[in-house]
């Protein structure tokens, strides 16, 4: 069982042009084609993506200042904590040197004081 195909041959009207009826056709489709893009929403989709990512920009922009700040904050505690520790390192010393003299004959307690 053989199915034939029926062919139709498009002859051109020149060298180089498509006879009418085809071309309408091309132009039908493209306005289909456009019709449908604008039915369907897609072309307020895509501007609206365009505005989104453009918006971005701004965004990034204010992140990379913040993060800037947050590090300078950082390097500030940083310093800030360094100094503590060193003060810190000063007081234990100051209390050794306490200590010592309150256990040498230099310095004599308030409570030997009152007796």
């Amino acid at each position: 069982m053989s199915t034939q195909k029926s062919t139709k041959k498009v002859t051109l009207e020149g060298r180089t042009r498509l006879p009418q009826r085809v071309q309408e056709l091309v132009i039908d489709i493209g306005n289909a084609m456009t019709s449908i893009q604008q039915t369907s929403g897609s072309t307020d989709l895509l501007i609206t993506s365009i505005r989104n990512f453009t918006s971005v920009d701004g965004i990034m922009a204010n992140s990379e200042q913040n993060l800037v700040k947050i590090q300078n904050q950082m390097d500030r505690i940083e310093t800030q904590t360094n100094g503590a520790e060193q003060n810190l390192k000063n007081v234990s010393s100051v209390n050794n040197f306490f200590d010592a003299l309150e256990q040498s004959a230099y310095c004599t307690n308030f409570d030997d004081q009152k007796n």
